[in-house]
């Protein structure tokens, strides 16, 4: 059996996916942890390594508000990135702008590429090349037009007018 090339996360809530790579799947917890009381909603793509949970990867978040909202409450100078308005939000994307203080020695004053340096490097790897893709991959889902029920009249179904059942 072959392997996927891609995970899919998917929100019913909202009507989205969106594309994961694969490898993600070993590196990567979601969490829905609400942590900006402004969202609607929240997804944390966190980044895991030899069974540690550390920072977020990136965010989804989900505002309730116009696109000309958004730029009227100063959001497109902010460190979010607008991935898209559909049904009178406003979905966006939020990377993180330093590595994990984890990966931080106080000794060295510097972070521990020594101890860390194959989780800094997936990391940066994922937060900048990676995420740009994921983002440019939300899609939502075509809302179905329904055509209205027509019964269906048949002579077996319903008795012709005039005629009596025969037994």
């Amino acid at each position: 059996m072959r392997k996927p090339r891609e995970l899919v996360y998917r929100s019913s809530r909202y009507g989205f996916t969106l594309r994961l790579p694969a490898w993600w799947r070993s590196f990567c917890v979601v969490s829905h942890s609400k942590r900006d009381r402004e969202t609607e909603y929240e997804a944390h793509f966190q980044f895991k390594y030899k069974g540690r949970v550390y920072d977020d990867i990136f965010a989804l978040l989900v505002y309730r508000m116009t696109r000309k909202q958004w730029k009227a409450q100063g959001y497109d100078e902010s460190p979010l990135i607008f991935v898209a308005e559909h049904d009178g939000r406003i979905f966006a994307g939020l990377t993180p702008e330093e590595l994990p203080y984890a990966f931080y020695d106080p000794k060295t004053d510097d972070y521990n590429y020594k101890k860390y340096g194959t989780a800094i490097s997936l990391l940066k790897r994922m937060v900048n090349s990676d995420v740009p893709r994921i983002l440019k991959s939300v899609r939502f889902a075509r809302r179905s037009v329904a055509m209205k029920s027509v019964p269906y009249r048949s002579s077996k179904v319903w008795p012709a007018r005039g005629r009596r059942n025969r037994r």
